[in-house]
């Protein structure tokens, strides 16, 4: 294989493990976000159970 072929080859392999990477740190990050927003919706959700607790008790008295 002549020398110019061998860098395209070798070009080309460090431009796909180079996607590769971003394209892992992305699904890293997009899987960290989809853990915050989890958390943000449950207790966004305890805190709607809490305001009508706090509400059924105000109606009672």
């Amino acid at each position: 294989m002549p020398p110019l072929q061998q860098r395209q080859h070798g070009a080309i392999l460090i431009e796909s493990l180079i996607a590769l990477a971003i394209l892992s740190l992305g699904a890293a990050a997009m899987f960290g976000a989809f853990d915050n927003l989890r958390a943000i919706s449950h207790a966004a959700n305890q805190l709607g159970v809490d305001t009508r607790a706090q509400l059924s008790r105000t109606e009672a008295r």
